[in-house]
């Protein structure tokens, strides 16, 4: 009978935890587009061939309602949207409308990128085509990939990987995370978290277990500590590839325990309500 009774009470607390953990629903789509770049003073040249393409798992519902506070901050960060109202009129959820909003996105930016003012630009039906494997210096590229990271508690962790190839010895990647409070519908950036960004960002370095000669931390300002996410019961810093350290290195994350920041009063009370043994 106790065994019977101890089951009951395991059951229905397990049921309780998985009632309040937070559920993000999405739905995948994939957009892309290519175009050529002649050059303009040498028609005889071979040209770049540059393809840019979207994959994104995007969130459609959090806890089966639809979040227009995470679909704006999405929309807002990685396409964005407030400064391209003519290509995304409106912030949306459904994954059918918002398909053919990136598709235009995608579609204008490659026509307008920057290298477009120095090329002329072909569509790639209408001009000859690059064989990427013989040619791979003149095969351009840029990615994005939007997905779900992790939940935790009721803060969601979306993150963004981008990698771009414009000419050069190699190309460049970063990945970015956006941090969301579910039951809040709130952007949590950095200053929801600590008390004082400044104190933190003068502790990093103590936490960064490179070798002494590869660690550039001079430069870095408490703007450049913005991209972080919680796992793990730590706060971990992504820094890209060259901010501080040389690109063999690649991304480079740094973590610092909750634990040690509360013992340090830079925890706020956002903050302190964080699990610091958090297994998520």
């Amino acid at each position: 009978m106790a065994m019977k009774k101890i089951f009951i009470i395991a059951f229905v607390l397990v049921a309780l935890c998985a009632q309040g953990a937070t559920k993000v629903k999405t739905q995948h789509f994939e957009v892309s587009d290519s175009v050529i770049f002649l050059e303009k003073d040498d028609p005889q040249a071979l040209g770049y061939k540059m393809r840019m393409a979207v994959s994104a798992d995007w969130p459609v519902s959090i806890n089966g309602k639809e979040s227009s506070a995470l679909t704006k901050l999405l929309l807002d960060s990685v396409f964005y949207a407030s400064s391209n109202r003519d290509i995304i009129p409106y912030y949306t959820s459904d994954v059918s409308v918002l398909r053919d909003f990136i598709g235009d996105w995608v579609y204008r930016s490659l026509r307008s990128h920057n290298m477009a003012q120095e090329y002329d630009v072909k569509e790639c039906g209408s001009a000859l085509s690059i064989d990427c494997e013989e040619n791979p210096m003149n095969c351009w590229y840029e990615t994005t990939e939007l997905m779900l990271s992790h939940v935790v508690d009721n803060l969601v962790f979306f993150k963004e990987y981008n990698d771009c190839y414009f000419g050069g010895a190699h190309n460049m990647f970063f990945t970015g995370y956006y941090a969301f409070d579910a039951s809040l519908e709130k952007h949590i950036t950095l200053k929801d978290i600590v008390t004082s960004p400044k104190k933190l960002l003068r502790m990093l370095p103590a936490y960064d277990k490179r070798d002494k000669d590869v660690k550039w931390w001079e430069n870095i300002t408490t703007e450049s500590i913005e991209n972080f996410y919680v796992k793990n019961g730590k706060l971990v810093f992504v820094f890209a590839p060259y901010a501080i350290g040389p690109f063999c290195d690649g991304e480079i994350e740094v973590a610092v325990p909750l634990k040690t920041l509360r013992a340090k009063g830079l925890l706020t009370a956002y903050g302190k309500k964080l699990k610091v043994g958090s297994k998520n």
